[in-house]
């Protein structure tokens, strides 16, 4: 059996492999041609420590624990929710500023009107560019849970939020076992 092609189809087909061809050869070359960059992210700049208090030094206000050199993570988030229930406490809902991201919270903390003596300093290492952040360099994240509960997270040494290293003051509760319907 003989196959006859048409010369019109052979042409047709000869023009469309042609022109693949060189549309594959044209992504190929742009490809080479592209620099491949990776979006990383940078790495966070970890503040400067507070020196640590003397033992005799008597009780200390919260923002004097925040970042103390000899603390730990831990320590900094149940001395930043100190700040917060302070903050929380002495202002009335209806005079409080807006609470919800780590700024908002950075300025009432700073605000001596509003706290006093027990006021973050504005140039305590736990401020950077108006922003609260951890002792690894990363920002708290601000979670309002209602009007007088706010969670506070810190991305934990990973620097990278809601894995295992987190902190989280108040602690996340598990849900509570649903009793099975019998």
């Amino acid at each position: 059996m003989k196959l006859a092609l048409n010369p019109v189809t052979w042409r047709r087909g000869a023009w469309l492999i042609a022109v693949l061809l060189i549309l594959a050869v044209g992504v190929w070359w742009w490809q080479r041609s592209t620099p491949v960059t990776r979006s990383v992210a940078p790495r966070a700049i970890p503040p400067t420590l507070l020196p640590p208090r003397a033992p005799d030094a008597g009780p200390a206000q919260a923002w004097e624990r925040l970042l103390a050199a000899d603390g730990s993570g831990r320590e900094d988030a149940f001395s930043l929710r100190e700040l917060v229930d302070t903050l929380l406490q002495a202002v009335p809902v209806n005079q409080r500023p807006p609470l919800g991201f780590d700024t908002d919270l950075a300025r009432g903390l700073v605000d001596v009107t509003m706290l006093g003596e027990a006021a973050l300093p504005p140039t305590h290492p736990a401020l950077r560019d108006g922003r609260l952040i951890d002792r690894w360099g990363n920002p708290w994240l601000v979670h309002p849970l209602s009007h007088d509960v706010i969670q506070l997270r810190s991305a934990g040494p990973d620097g990278r939020l809601f894995t295992a290293d987190d902190l989280v003051s108040p602690a996340e509760v598990p849900p509570e076992p649903k009793e099975s319907e019998t």
